[in-house]
């Protein structure tokens, strides 16, 4: 039995195996649905396919197309909450000395 090749346009059935073209959501010779091809499509940087309602194009990335609400929300994170979170991991529970000034060198009596 000879080995099926296949055209850059084509790529085999994840299945059985078969030859069927790049964009086919099933396969027809099995019928199992294919797993969308993923990466640059066309060989065009930048190029990418949504998962979601399957627009394909040049896509930027998250911080590139909305600047302002982007960084102001990385800016918070950066800033205010993960300090605020590492402060509450650190400090919660632990004492002052009032003395020395010490936090967390101290047992209860």
């Amino acid at each position: 039995m000879e080995a099926a090749s296949k055209t850059a346009d084509e790529k085999y059935c994840h299945e059985c195996g078969a030859v069927i073209r790049m964009k086919a959501e099933l396969c027809p010779k099995c019928g199992v649905r294919q797993p969308p091809v993923l990466g640059v499509l066309s060989g065009i940087p930048g190029q990418r396919r949504c998962n979601v309602c399957g627009f394909s194009g040049h896509m930027k990335t998250w911080l590139a197309n909305y600047n302002g609400p982007q960084f102001l929300a990385l800016l918070l994170l950066l800033l205010w909450i993960l300090p605020g979170i590492i402060f509450i991991a650190w400090g919660w529970g632990k004492y002052k000395c009032p003395q020395c000034g010490k936090v967390g060198e101290n047992v209860p009596t």
